[in-house]
Formats: structure tokens, sequence, C-alpha cells
């Protein structure tokens, strides 16, 4: 195996897929995590990036965090935003469909860093090397974080098992601060000008500092992969759609999972 970077993992025999199709509820997805986690460590796939589509806008709470610390219940439960608790730590993202860009890549753990803060700045530096061809000026800020001058455009998290890496990032396309700010703790009663400004100055958005659409983003992303690995593509097959339901049922979609804390 050599040090090469594909997608900045080091390089692998195995072939490289991309799964960019599917829209589901924001408990599926997380449950994907788990599933396509497992079958990396298991060997059944190989190196995958995947790319979500999400039904409705949410809140990706970290795996350690608290939902009533994180969320206004009210306001969240009033608007029908789900609320899904990840197996990967860090903070409480909102999330709305075509406004942010998620991916995930699964990864055999040989490939990845063992040192954490080196490999966050490994696994983003494709997705950051792709802003920067459509002319989005962004850089690696330690530990996981893709920034602009103007502020966060992105954050990162990672979960390890024996045998894989997960590792996903969330960047703003031009998501909502306002709609953000009132899902986020702050509530809906409490969000003022002067909280949305502040918020504006924390968090850049891509769409703000570029003319390409979403979708251009998109194949950008996808692009560096087959570039450095000459990856194909293929949609979630009828296994992993129905074992992530079942995860759906058992943990992802349950109050005991997403309100523990």
């Amino acid at each position: 195996m050599t040090e090469e970077s594909t997608a900045g993992a080091r390089q692998t025999d195995e072939p490289w897929t991309i799964i960019d199709s599917g829209t589901y509820s924001e408990a599926t997805q997380q449950a994907l995590e788990r599933v396509l986690l497992d079958r990396v460590a298991n060997g059944e796939i190989g190196p995958t990036l995947r790319i979500w589509y999400r039904e409705s806008s949410a809140v990706a709470l970290g795996r350690f965090q608290a939902y009533a610390d994180e969320v206004a219940p009210t306001y969240v439960e009033r608007e029908g935003i789900d609320v899904v608790r990840r197996i990967t730590g860090g903070g409480a993202m909102f999330v709305q469909p075509g406004a942010v860009v998620t991916f995930s890549l699964y990864l055999p753990a040989g490939m990845v860093s063992d040192d954490i803060r080196q490999s966050y700045a490994d696994l983003d530096q494709w997705a950051i090397e792709a802003l920067r061809d459509l002319g989005v000026d962004v850089a690696h800020e330690p530990l996981n974080d893709i920034a602009h001058a103007e502020g966060k455009i992105g954050g990162s998290a990672q979960r390890r098992t024996d045998g894989a890496v997960l590792h996903h990032t969330t960047m703003s396309y031009d998501l909502d601060i306002a709609e953000m700010l009132r899902v986020l703790r702050v509530g809906e009663e409490k969000v003022s000008d002067k909280a949305i400004a502040s918020a504006e100055k924390r968090v850049a958005r891509i769409a703000d500092h570029v003319e390409a659409s979403r979708s251009a983003v998109i194949d950008a992303l996808k692009r560096g992969v087959r570039e450095r690995a000459g990856a194909t593509e293929r949609s979630l097959t009828d296994d992993e759609r129905a074992s992530a339901q079942v995860l759906v049922k058992d943990r992802f979609g349950t109050a005991a999972w997403n309100r523990q804390l």
C-alpha cells in the first residue's frame, strides 16, 4: 500500500464506489451510516463515498449531546423537524434539503491515519480541493472544520471500529441562518437581527462565494474521487436499505435513542 492520496486516504487496491442516489429521512440516513460502516469493517464492500439527500429539515445530534440542551423543543416539535442522534461525536447540526451538502466516506481502517488530528485534515483535503477548483477559497481548520475567511463552511465527525472508519462532513450551501437559530437552542422568540448577524459571521455559505449550483458542488466532489481512484457509481442495495430500516425501527427512530441524554 502506498501513501498516495485518494480522497485524503491512503491508496488501496480495493475498488472505490460512489453512492449518489436516494432521498431518505434523517433517521434512515443515520442508520445507513451504521450499516455501511459495518459492511466495510466486515469486508463486504470497499471504500465508498456516499452523498446524502434528505426528505425534510432535521437536526443531527452528536452522539453524546442532550436533546433538551441543543434544540428548542417547542419549536422543533411544532414544525415537525426531526432530531436524530448520530453515531459520531461533535455538535448538533441543523440541515435543510438542498441547503447543505453532506457526504460520508466509509474506509477500511488501514487507509486512515491513526493520528486523529491528521486524519481529519487528510480526509477533508479532497473536498477542500474540489471547492477551491470551483472558486471557493477554503482551508482546513483543526480539528475538524472547513473554513472560509468569513466563517465556517463545514464540519466533520468520525466513528472508528476495529476494521473501518466513518468520516462524514456537512457543508452549508445556502442554509437559512435565522431558521438555524430558531431550531438550535436559541428558540423562535429569542432570534434577533443581532443574533442573526452574529451567526452569519460564524457560518459561511458556499452559495455566497460562488455561482456554482449545489449539484455542481456535488459533481466536483465526485469528480475528485473518480479522478484519483477510478470509482464507479452504484445505488444502495435492497439489503442495505432493509438493514437500515430495521435500525430505524430499533434505534434511530426511537425516543430512547434520540432523547436518551
